[in-house]
């Protein structure tokens, strides 16, 4: 996740080492069945953590895969199932991705109060399909690219037991707080506000988490309106099948055709409104998170009302 924070201190990721180590151990290669990870550590801090890190990211690609239904793309649209990490302890959290790399910055701190390397890590892992495999036009798509991956990276934490189902029902609150509460709402749209590394680094939050924010709530809605049969992964699906970077880049009105075609909804005046123009998501019309928390919490037996915001969530069973 490229954070305000994260961008100032990004290039000083290869500058000395935490720990001194010895340089056979900075390199190391783990065969797995579905991945083959090649780690470059930076420091011994980051050589203790790789069985958890080798298991997140095996766990966590699998479960990627079969979302978009295939393997990660490279620039020249090759599929592959190996790819290079690297790996610092430092003293701000942040990553980076690239075909066949990520980088990553650690440390066992909250970022935002949430946001944990873990999750950060899934987040640059998602980029390898979400932003490498399938690519934007410009950055106008900021919105997609990064919040769409935020959605995915905290739905998988779920998914593989990092957040728990009552954590992840207040998790979600924190992206409509953030955006709702973000400087540049009401006054430049989300894809204006991505449109160049200022202006993103300036709106993050309308960014990242207004991206967020409209993934649930498209999801949520398409959910509720195939009563279940489709849902926001037949577009991410969509767009791995039909936009190889290497090819053919997608937009805005792209992504509003893919809809149309997975779900048979016209989705045209809500990106028109709330993502190209500059009106603020009335969130509680569209998801009832608050009902649907308070429902999980004191009244198990209203929870089937609220089904698809848990399943939008990734909470599968009560």
């Amino acid at each position: 996740m490229k954070t305000k924070i994260a961008t100032l201190t990004f290039y000083a990721f290869f500058i000395g080492l935490t720990t001194q180590v010895n340089a056979s151990e900075l390199n190391k290669t783990i065969n797995l069945e579905h991945v083959t990870i090649n780690y470059q550590f930076k420091d011994k801090r980051s050589l203790d953590i790789e069985p958890e890190t080798t298991k997140l990211i095996s766990d966590a690609f699998v479960l990627y895969s079969k979302l978009f239904g295939g393997l990660p793309r490279g620039k020249w649209g090759e599929t592959y199932s190996d790819f290079t990490v690297h790996l610092k302890y430092g003293k701000h959290l942040g990553g980076e991705a690239d075909p066949k790399i990520i980088m990553m910055t650690w440390n066992e701190k909250k970022l935002f109060g949430f946001a944990s390397w873990q999750t950060i890590l899934l987040h640059e892992l998602f980029h390898l399909w979400n932003a490498e495999s399938f690519r934007y036009k410009d950055g106008r798509e900021q919105w997609f690219n990064e919040g769409f991956t935020e959605y995915y990276t905290y739905k998988t934490a779920v998914q593989l037991g990092l957040i728990s189902a009552n954590d992840m029902l207040s998790t979600a609150s924190k992206p409509v707080g953030l955006y709702s509460a973000s400087s540049g709402l009401g006054k430049i749209s989300m894809r204006a506000a991505g449109a160049s590394n200022q202006t993103k680094f300036d709106n993050y939050f309308l960014v990242y988490h207004g991206g967020w924010v409209v993934a649930m709530v498209l999801d949520h809605d398409i959910r509720k309106r195939t009563k279940g049969s489709k849902s926001l992964d037949d577009l991410m699906r969509w767009l791995y099948g039909n936009f190889h970077r290497n090819k053919k880049l997608y937009s805005m009105n792209d992504l509003i055709q893919g809809l149309v075609d997975v779900t048979g909804v016209d989705y045209s005046h809500f990106f028109n409104a709330y993502i190209d123009g500059k009106m603020t998501i009335p969130v509680s019309d569209h998801l009832p998170l608050s009902d649907a928390i308070w429902a999980f919490e004191f009244e198990k037996q209203n929870c089937q009302n609220y089904r698809y915001v848990y399943e939008t969530l990734g909470i599968t069973s009560n």
